[in-house]
């Protein structure tokens, strides 16, 4: 009998509010969290303070991506988070 192996592939989006205050802190997070595996987009308002990220769950989780953020000096709160594609 054949067995068949069905992959499910999911593209996620998560937004984080994090404590970064000027641009250069959005560049810091940009500059590293953006070569995080799976990461597919990543996005700075430092005006309101969040960090939007576009990812393959596959690859990653919002956790990693939190203790990425967290490992460059800054807190990262998930405030949303949605599945916007299925492979």
């Amino acid at each position: 009998m054949k067995k068949s192996l069905i992959i499910v592939l999911a593209i996620a989006q998560v937004v984080f509010v994090t404590s970064m205050h000027c641009d250069k802190c959005a560049l810091k997070i940009q500059d590293n969290v953006a070569f995080e595996k799976g990461v597919k987009d990543l996005s700075c308002d430092v005006e309101s303070k969040k960090v939007t990220v576009t990812f393959d769950t596959a690859k990653t989780d919002t956790i990693k991506l939190a203790k990425a953020i967290e490992k460059l000096g800054y807190s990262a709160k998930v405030v949303e988070y949605k599945e916007i594609k299925k492979k």
